[in-house]
């Protein structure tokens, strides 16, 4: 009896299954609000953040080089360094020194170092040409500029120019040196041979060696 109540039971939940199916109406389970928002969420989130990090290490890769481990290291030189520094302190402190040229502040005087060339009564083929080069010192307060000229004064001129300015761009400090040249021939005839220089500035005045400026820078030769 009991079976017969079941199996009949059975048979009408089917029915009424079978009815709402055929008027269209699917019966589903009721879903569980609460969890479905929690995943919805969950997975917006997730998928955000695994953006984000592929955004952010595709950017450091293009920062990063391929080796992290240096191969080499330059290191500036210590006479660079103190170069830079003492420019920059220079430049900081304002501290460079403003020189003039003018007749009314400097004193020009020029002091013999040294024969670069021909020293003093060297043996020269009569004909020949030289070329004669002293080292000469500042020794004054002016400086030595382009404008400057080393000049023939009496003597022998041995087919020297008797006017030869300094070169381009000469810029001669005091207590700096600077090697003058003048490009001369040997006499044909035998004998002792002298030829005097001085100085002169752009303003006219000539100026060697001694406490006056008033000696001057010689050349001495035999020619044979």
């Amino acid at each position: 009896m009991k079976k017969a109540i079941a199996i009949f039971f059975f048979c009408s939940l089917l029915s009424s299954c079978a009815v709402l199916k055929d008027r269209g109406i699917v019966v589903a389970p009721t879903p569980d609000i609460e969890k479905t928002i929690y995943w919805a969420v969950d997975d917006a989130v997730m998928a955000a953040s695994t953006q984000l990090v592929y955004e952010m290490r595709k950017e450091i890769s293009t920062l990063i080089p391929p080796s992290a481990t240096p191969t080499s290291t330059y290191v500036v030189p210590v006479e660079l360094t103190a170069t830079m520094t003492s420019i920059w302190q220079g430049n900081l402190q304002n501290d460079e020194p403003i020189v003039t040229v003018t007749p009314e502040n400097c004193i020009n005087r020029v002091k013999f170092v040294e024969d670069i060339t021909i020293p003093d009564d060297s043996i020269v083929a009569a004909g020949k040409p030289f070329t004669k080069t002293w080292k000469l010192r500042n020794v004054g307060t002016c400086v030595w500029t382009d404008q400057y000229s080393f000049d023939f004064v009496d003597g022998d001129l041995m087919g020297a120019n008797t006017h030869i300015p300094l070169p381009k761009d000469t810029m001669v400090l005091p207590n700096g040196t600077i090697d003058v040249s003048v490009y001369m021939t040997a006499p044909e005839k035998s004998g002792k041979y002298q030829g005097n220089w001085k100085f002169q500035t752009p303003w006219g005045s000539l100026f060697g060696t001694g406490e006056n400026g008033e000696d001057s820078v010689w050349l001495k030769i035999i020619v044979r």
